[in-house]
């Protein structure tokens, strides 16, 4: 079987590797690639690919669903993310190609990088930023964590080690999940979430349905001194209000990651980060490993991490 891993040769170990003997293995690690210019993936004979979408022409939107049914001899789309919404499953499960993701990859990278992007709020970073590094003691007051509420919104893998974290420093912890879960910590409903939430972690999953579902009737309802964080794609808000709030100081601060857009983009406590969250050595690690279980899982016929 040809297997084609766009994701760093260097982060798998000798042993991962060898377990591939008998099949045809390439790695790329180069940036924009544009998959259409590979004439193998158009063929009938079957491959397996594995993709990381930031070495990718286009990114997110690098695999519509009519370029993978133009991949006649694809057998399975393993990806290196965890989130699969940006991939057409129901229609790769049509032509029986098998989509795979890779669960629990980057939980502690994810879940510390939000925490960092709550001290970036706290400490006005955005503001001292667009000051040209100055600290202004009139104008800049930094907060501490002490008597906050941390609410996490879906508490799945990475929103329950969000909420250790802060629970581990000092903070109340709630939270709001569209499913009941067991947890030490308290569970609200929608409404009651965002009036006692100081610090709001969106970790829900990115589904389409989700666009706008935090609206302004939610959002009026947090404290002028409140903070949104987002490590998920920010279109679960509607983004326009929530930076319409910060600029009229009736919220305290938005921090999430975005490309190409900057800190100086945006007005007041507004903090931007590129893509980062995921990116430790132990996640691309964790990575490598998943992959390489996942293929191989495949190669045996009894698919792992299946999500279509």
């Amino acid at each position: 079987m040809d297997i084609y891993i766009y994701f760093p040769k260097r982060f798998f170990t000798e042993e991962q590797l060898n377990k591939f003997k008998g099949h045809n293995l390439y790695f790329s690690s180069v940036k924009n690639t544009e998959l259409n210019e590979n004439k193998r993936f158009f063929e009938k004979k079957p491959f397996i690919l594995a993709v990381d979408p930031t070495y990718l022409k286009g990114v997110w939107e690098a695999l519509p669903a009519e370029k993978l049914k133009r991949m006649t001899g694809l057998k399975a789309l393993c990806l290196t993310t965890t989130s699969h919404s940006w991939i057409n499953g129901k229609e790769l499960a049509k032509s029986r190609v098998t989509l795979t993701n890779t669960p629990n990859k980057c939980t502690e990278a994810v879940a510390e990088f939000a925490v960092y992007m709550m001290f970036s709020l706290l400490r006005k970073l955005p503001l001292i930023v667009k000051n040209k590094w100055e600290m202004d003691y009139d104008r800049f007051p930094n907060e501490e964590t002490t008597g906050l509420t941390a609410g996490i919104l879906g508490l799945g893998k990475i929103g329950k080690r969000i909420a250790e974290i802060c629970k581990a420093i000092g903070m109340k912890v709630v939270y709001w999940n569209r499913s009941k879960k067991q947890a030490p910590f308290e569970p609200l409903d929608i409404d009651n979430f965002f009036e006692k939430a100081d610090v709001v972690f969106n970790t829900l999953a990115t589904s389409p349905e989700l666009k706008g579902f935090i609206n302004k009737k939610f959002i009026s309802k947090l404290k002028p001194s409140s903070l949104i964080i987002s490590t998920s794609d920010t279109h679960i808000f509607d983004e326009f209000f929530i930076l319409e709030q910060i600029e009229k100081e009736k919220l305290g601060g938005f921090a999430f990651e975005s490309f190409p857009k900057k800190i100086s983009h945006y007005k007041g406590n507004v903090m931007v980060f590129p893509e980062q969250a995921y990116f430790t050595t132990g996640a691309l690690k964790n990575t490598a490993r998943i992959i390489t279980e996942t293929i191989l899982s495949i190669l045996k016929g009894k698919p792992i991490n299946v999500v279509n």
